[in-house]
């Protein structure tokens, strides 16, 4: 028997949810005017637990088609993008405590928007920059998350 790649990412995309939201139980979720840390995580865990419910169910009553079996796995250029991805994100996670939480989210957006296919630098830098702008805005004055302030910022 050997194990279809659908069903398998559908699967842990569930548990990932199930485990998510679990762990958002543990933070204080706050009021309707006044929302804490855990509110955002447990609707990231509702939305991957009812977007990857029915998406399992299909991929497992359907029959393996033949695009499935071709493309289990990216090669390629694709496989070089997947690589890229997963290392940016690595170098996130490393970097997040000495260069800040704004500083690693814009150079994580921009890197990924690139590998992506996006080609224009001033897009590139706008929308990084917009992003770090506004999701640091959301979780630390909003939902009063400790975010790292990074050396530049210190």
């Amino acid at each position: 028997m050997t194990l279809r790649a659908l069903p398998v990412t559908f699967f842990c995309f569930l548990v990932l949810g199930g485990a998510y939201l679990a762990g958002s139980l543990n933070l204080p979720m706050g009021s309707a005017d006044r929302p804490g840390a855990g509110l955002y995580p447990f609707l990231v865990g509702i939305t991957l637990i009812a977007l990857s419910v029915p998406l399992f169910i299909r991929s497992v009553r359907q029959k393996e088609t033949q695009q499935e079996k071709e493309e289990a796995f990216p090669k390629g250029k694709d496989l070089k993008r997947v690589v890229a991805v997963a290392l940016t994100i690595v170098f996130f996670i490393v970097l997040l405590k000495p260069l800040g939480y704004t500083v690693c989210s814009a150079v994580l957006m921009g890197a990924i928007l690139r590998f992506l296919g996006l080609r224009s630098w001033e897009k590139i830098v706008l929308i990084s920059i917009l992003t770090a702008a506004i999701s640091y805005y959301l979780f630390a004055s909003v939902l009063d998350v400790p975010l790292p302030r990074g050396i530049l910022f210190s």
